[in-house]
């Protein structure tokens, strides 16, 4: 290369720096006079990191009672309504309710041995019922808080704060809200978003007017001596634990006094021993939501348990040091001017640049995600696409003029035509079929035509795409292939296309655990479409593993991957041959063997399927390895040795023993089926031969 062309390549390198430097220049620029679309697309791409990033856990200290309708009149029966006082005040339909209400709840709670009782309510001017509340204060002040405000008051032009709190302490002045004052029964429950509207940061105490005050969390957390779990600075960016309405579950606040509730959901106080409870109202009715970063509003309640949550969990987001977003800048730009110089071609230059930008902001997402760190997005990516889009033009002025002389050289000299791409290649279209190991997985909704003559047709879509969609991610989750749907029906194969995984049999536990988390899924589900629709669901399914042909199936003009064979059509048996045996889930004995490390199962039965004569080894897939509990784990150790006396035809010692499992558990489906056939033999013998195998009768 002559002296003058490095010359030129020097210029032009200086040239691409420069550009990509201006370019995090100006976007530093941007940042530092805080430009507002800028800012807006920032936190955008925060929300939608916390959106689809991992949740907060579930802080088992907490308990939430939910004020979820202003009257319970609808709900309670007269002779529950007569159980307590409190429940006469909450069935008036007048609200608010009479706040000795509040003297009972404070009361019920603390006296059940819970740490701290906190009211997410305020009680600004006096009413009828205050003695009564001010009374169980009084008593129980060491463990329960209730609500104070911060309000801005405009007076002829000018704006102030001021503190509202409770009338029946507001004697008392705000020493009561002081973080000062361990003694002090008031918090804040003020929540202060950002300047979007969106509540992103919990603020446990802030210095209003010279007092240093407390929220309602932060008050609960120093009342049960987790006063060192509020992150250092009194604030922080939440992890919230879920979406609006899918968090804590909300406990409806008369169930404290039905005696039947109170046995059945609160143990007689146990479950509220040792914990934090917060009660606030929780529905529509209260209009009582704020913004966050999920799309739905979410209830204040909810908003108070998040940064209660957080405290307890150490589920807070950080924010890099004040030199980082600089640093990404310029990385940014040096980035660019790298991927511009690794090589000519514009096309692949500018998927670079993409795929850079884009894995960035996935790289982002696993460190918000997994490291808890919240790393700008917006400004380095722009940097390095702009800086790179900014060389690009550079280089095609550079280029076209280039192009314009040698055209002025060379038009003489050349064709002006230029070749037209070639077609794909047509052969990777060819209809192709491999042998292949794999799990494939049946499930079906019971009852489903109950359901849509029940239904309209749109409700039945929408019921139908909220019970598949979950399931369906729950089966891709694993590594699934969704095979086909049909109706209600999923069919979905773990192994195939390719399984990535270093074990090769994985697919058969994989396929265990999504078929158990879709139950369990199914039955938060089930309440929420019984609330909405009024209609039951539930679901069987049916696993198997064997060897698959496995390929695109079809015709020339439309074809689909699946899979196909014996194993196949045996996992599709399996799923109807829950219902008589009342299981969920039944599985093949190939999956069992090759799962058995990873799952809880019982034999259920040496299965004779419609259409075979030979019978197969099937399994009840109870639980992941080791979560069986041990009352089902005794239930299912007596069933086998029932199972074992009915094999050997000794059935009337197998019906005491199943009789023994049932009376551990009165509903365990498999011991009610057996000692029914157990009844028959006594009757109609079994032929000879017969070794306690099953016969299925339908498909």
């Amino acid at each position: 290369m002559g002296r003058t062309a490095k010359k030129d390549a020097v210029v032009r390198r200086l040239i691409l720096a420069g550009i990509c430097a201006g370019t995090a220049v100006f976007f530093g620029l941007l940042a530092l006079i805080q430009f507002k679309p800028l800012l807006e697309a920032e936190n955008y791409t925060r929300d939608l990191r916390v959106r689809f990033g991992k949740t907060a856990p579930i802080a088992p200290e907490v308990v939430f009672l939910s004020i979820d309708k202003q009257s319970y009149n609808d709900v309670l029966m007269e002779e529950e309504i007569a159980a307590h006082p409190a429940l006469a005040e909450m069935s008036t339909g007048s609200w608010p309710w009479r706040r000795s209400v509040w003297g009972h709840v404070i009361r019920r709670v603390a006296e059940a041995g819970a740490k701290v009782v906190a009211l997410d309510l305020m009680f600004p001017t006096p009413k009828e019922g205050d003695d009564e509340l001010l009374l169980a204060l009084d008593e129980f002040g060491n463990r329960a808080v209730i609500g104070g405000t911060f309000e801005e008051v405009s007076n002829l032009g000018r704006s102030s704060v001021q503190l509202a709190l409770p009338a029946m302490l507001a004697a008392n002045g705000a020493g009561e809200i002081s973080s000062d004052n361990a003694n002090g029964r008031v918090g804040y429950v003020n929540l202060w978003p950002d300047a979007d509207g969106i509540i992103r940061t919990a603020h446990y105490r802030r210095v209003f007017q010279d007092t240093s005050a407390i929220s309602l969390t932060g008050r609960m957390l120093e009342k049960a001596e987790w006063g060192d779990r509020i992150p250092a600075g009194a604030s922080g960016l939440i992890r919230y634990a879920g979406p609006p309405n899918f968090n804590y579950k909300a406990i409806p606040i008369y169930q404290l006094f039905v005696p039947s509730t109170w046995e059945k959901v609160f143990q007689n106080g146990e479950m509220l021993r040792e914990k934090l409870v917060l009660v606030g109202p929780y529905g529509n009715w209260s209009k009582d939501v704020l913004k966050t970063p999920y799309p739905n509003p979410m209830p204040g309640p909810e908003v108070h348990l998040a940064a209660l949550g957080a405290a307890l969990t150490g589920s807070f987001l950080q924010l890099p040091p004040p030199w980082a977003p600089t640093a990404l800048l310029v990385a940014g730009a040096v980035l660019a001017l790298l991927l511009i110089l690794a090589t000519s071609q514009p096309v692949l230059r500018l998927a670079l640049l993409l795929l850079a930008a884009v894995g960035y902001a996935v790289l982002t997402f696993f460190v918000q995600d997994r490291l808890d760190l919240v790393l700008p997005v917006v400004n380095p990516a722009l940097t390095l696409l702009l800086g790179g889009v900014g060389c690009l033009s550079y280089e095609f002025v550079l280029e076209q003029r280039e192009k314009r002389r040698v055209r002025g050289m060379f038009s003489t000299m050349v064709s002006p035509e230029v070749l037209a791409y070639m077609q794909a290649d047509p052969d990777r279209f060819r209809l192709t079929g491999e042998k292949k190991m794999a799990t494939m997985f049946f499930s079906d909704l019971a009852g489903f035509t109950t359901i849509s003559e029940s239904v309209t047709a749109e409700d039945l879509a929408k019921i139908l795409n909220r019970y598949l969609t979950p399931m369906s991610n729950l089966v891709t989750k694993y590594g699934g292939y969704i095979d086909k749907y049909a109706g209600d029906a999923i069919m979905a194969d773990f192994g195939v296309p390719v399984w990535p995984d270093a074990d090769a049999d994985s697919h058969a536990w994989k396929a265990c655990w999504s078929a158990l988390e879709q139950q369990e899924r199914l039955q938060t589900l089930k309440q929420e479409l019984k609330a909405e629709y009024g209609c039951d669901i539930d679901a069987r399914m049916g696993i198997n593993t064997g060897e698959v042909a496995a390929g695109n199936m079809g015709s020339e003009q439309k074809f689909q991957y699946t899979v196909m064979g014996d194993a196949v059509n045996q996992a599709a048996r399996f799923e109807p041959a829950n219902k008589p045996f009342d299981t969920h889930i039944m599985i093949g004995g190939k999956t069992y063997e090759m799962a058995k490390d990873k799952i809880e199962a019982r034999f259920l039965a040496n299965m004779i399927v419609k259409g075979k004569t030979e019978p197969v080894p099937c399994y009840e897939l109870l639980a992941k390895k080791g979560e069986l509990p041990e009352a089902k784990t005794r239930v299912v150790r007596l069933f086998e040795e029932a199972w074992k006396l009915h094999a050997d035809k000794r059935f009337q010692e197998a019906i005491a023993k199943f009789d023994e499992a049932l009376a551990l558990d009165p509903h365990d489906g498999p011991s009610k089926a057996y000692r029914k056939i157990c009844e028959g033999f006594l009757k109609t013998p079994p032929p000879e031969g017969w070794a306690g195998e099953y016969i299925q009768t339908s498909k």
